[in-house]
């Protein structure tokens, strides 16, 4: 599993790490994790996918609106996913993810916690060696 749940960070909210071998990998792994926080993965189906485009001013807040803009689909579109695959440009500062899931079915989805926001606390995007790793404490 390419993240793991922090249970001793915070109180009301979720925290976890998540790891990858690439940057781009990094950050499938953060949205791996943002959707297992919120539904059991295994209840989504891939019906649908969008394409999400997104820039910011550097890679950590790329990462941060990245996320972000997944709970605000969930939010606005009732839409969860369960697979992602994310492309960042060549400065880093951008990227195109196809997302795979469907709209929330909550007799048959597993939903778990409704994730509000990403936070700032102990939030980063850190590199050594091969690994990438990050942060993510999320507001439930």
């Amino acid at each position: 599993m390419p993240f793991r749940f922090l249970p001793d960070v915070a109180l009301a909210d979720v925290a976890f790490e998540a790891s990858g071998t690439s940057l781009e990998g990094l950050f499938e792994a953060c949205a791996l994790g943002l959707s297992d926080v919120m539904v059991d993965p295994r209840t989504v189906k891939a019906k649908e996918k969008r394409t999400l485009r997104i820039s910011s001013e550097d890679t950590d807040r790329l990462l941060y609106d990245f996320l972000t803009e997944l709970i605000i689909i969930k939010d606005v579109d009732s839409t969860l996913f369960k697979s992602y695959q994310v492309k960042l440009g060549k400065d880093s500062k951008s990227l195109v993810c196809v997302a795979a899931g469907e709209k929330i079915d909550r007799e048959r989805h597993g939903l778990r916690n409704d994730a509000k926001a990403v936070t700032m606390h102990m939030f980063g995007i850190r590199h050594s060696g091969r690994a990438w790793n990050a942060t993510i404490v999320l507001d439930i």
